[in-house]
């Protein structure tokens, strides 16, 4: 409390005693700062005591301050200053007390300068300077001046001040706003642990910490917060999705895609976007028939956009996982939805491994039309094995020969046409030997016929020459006498 002496009389001990009762209260409720003031010559009284003459006039002031009278109390505070010898303390109490009327009139800059002045005085106790320290640092962090407020609270705690949750905040805030992110780590830290300690720390406290961390790219302290964090708050989606992306970050895909079903099961995932993401989650660790299935289910729903790219990323989940039947329809919808040569391509690959190599022909043929294909020596393959397939050796040759033209697919033309070409000379030495097996046959045949008894005179011709009864296959090598017929292939 500040001291007042020289008190005159009995009014004068009780104005004394209402303004030093004011000068404390004032002080109590704390506002801001204010720089150096104008210099004047004091009288020679000793420190912190004021002379009666001012105590009365301050007493009239308090009064008016008491009734809300801010403006009238300003130039009442500004007329004592000015026309008044003062002492140092003197001075610092009507600054102060100007600061504060200052402030309830919303002229900030005003009271800052008032305030710094009584601080730069150094003459009020050091607990009524702290106190003036910390609220004129607080009003210039509110004026963007977050130097400058640091530097006022600071020098308030090295000066005795104990640092509380409230202030650490405020000066962890300031020192991001200053980008010093190293600075004000500490302050953040102080700020969790204690609010942690005084009945939990509010996610303001983490959310404050889990921002210098991300600064700082201390990534596995900002991995254990939000740990914490979605098990404080199990029903904030901001923090799954955060920790999924953190465990991705480090490496801990499986994780993340592991938080991202957990999300799902739990009903956080609701758009369209999200969804697809998941879907496409399954894809990337290799479990497309989960994916498959919860796309479809989610398209089937319309919670899931039925565009092209989505119907393209199920019928690629269904190719992926060789649930070919399953993919046909989408493809088939894509491909004559879009009209693209790539997703024709797409449904003719899951056709011919569907085993329906006639359509997927036809649906190759149409990507190669259609064009924008990355890489068309390889449908031209496709179309020669699925006419291998159907047993279409001229088709496959022709399709075989066009795939020679790229480098990339050559090779496996190349050996495919090597392939028909040994096949053909088997077919060929095949239909040979199967010539010569039905020559031999009705040559048998023919003896046997020639060795029977003639039993009718139906078995000669007109000419009296004798037919010979033979296998009708054998026509094709002898005529209607047994003899042998010249070989096609040698006249």
């Amino acid at each position: 409390m500040d001291r007042i002496i020289h008190p005159v009389g009995t009014a004068g001990r009780r104005l004394v005693a209402l303004a030093a009762l004011a000068f404390s209260l004032a002080l109590a409720a704390g506002l801001a700062t204010a720089p150096p003031a104008r210099a004047a010559q004091a009288p020679d009284r000793s420190e912190g005591t004021i002379s009666p003459a001012i105590g009365e006039r301050l007493l009239e002031l308090l009064e008016l301050e008491a009734g809300g009278a801010w403006s009238e109390v300003e130039a009442g505070y500004t007329r004592l200053i000015n026309e008044r010898a003062l002492s140092p303390y003197e001075r610092a109490i009507l600054l102060r007390q100007r600061g504060r009327a200052l402030y309830e009139l919303d002229r900030l800059d005003a009271a800052i300068r008032d305030w710094r002045a009584v601080i730069e005085l150094a003459v009020l106790p050091e607990e009524d300077a702290n106190a003036l320290r910390i609220n004129t640092g607080q009003l210039l962090m509110a004026a963007e001046d977050y130097r400058g407020g640091i530097n006022l609270i600071e020098a308030a705690i090295d000066r005795g001040v104990p640092l509380s949750v409230d202030l650490a905040m405020r000066l962890a805030q300031a020192h991001g706003r200053l980008d010093d992110h190293s600075g004000g780590l500490p302050y953040a830290r102080t700020a969790f642990t204690m609010a942690e300690a005084d009945g939990g720390a509010t996610r303001e406290h983490f959310s404050l910490l889990l921002y210098y961390y991300q600064q700082l790219e201390r990534t596995p302290e900002q991995l254990g917060l939000m740990e914490q964090m979605v098990t404080r708050w199990p029903t904030v989606k901001a923090n799954w999705t955060s920790y999924a992306a953190l465990l991705a970050q480090v490496g801990r895909e499986t994780d993340a895609f592991e938080v991202n079903r957990i999300m799902y099961l739990n009903g956080m995932l609701n758009s369209s976007q999200e969804l697809v993401r998941l879907a496409q989650y399954y894809s990337y660790y290799d479990y497309p028939y989960g994916g498959a299935v919860m796309l479809e289910r989610e398209l089937n729903a319309g919670r899931v956009d039925a565009e092209t790219e989505n119907l393209q990323l199920l019928a690629n989940l269904w190719r992926h996982a060789r649930e070919w039947e399953r993919a046909l329809p989408v493809l088939e919808r894509v491909a004559t939805t879009s009209g693209a040569g790539p997703d024709y391509e797409a449904y003719g690959e899951a056709l011919y491994q569907a085993g329906s190599f006639q359509e997927a022909d036809a649906v190759f043929v149409q990507a190669l039309n259609r064009g924008g294909l990355s890489r068309p020596g390889d449908i031209w393959t496709y179309i020669g094995n699925a006419r291998m397939e159907l047993d279409q050796l001229n088709g496959a040759e022709r399709a075989f020969l066009r795939a020679l033209d790229w480098e990339y697919s050559r090779a496996g033309a190349q050996g495919w046409l090597e392939f028909i070409s040994s096949k053909r000379r088997i077919l060929s030495a095949a239909e040979e030997l199967e010539r010569l097996t039905g020559i031999e046959t009705c040559e048998l045949a023919i003896a046997r016929a020639r060795q029977t008894v003639v039993r009718s005179e139906d078995e000669f011709d007109s000419t009296g020459q004798r037919l010979i009864e033979q296998p009708a296959e054998c026509a094709q090598w002898f005529d209607v006498y047994g003899n042998r017929l010249p070989d096609p292939e040698r006249t």
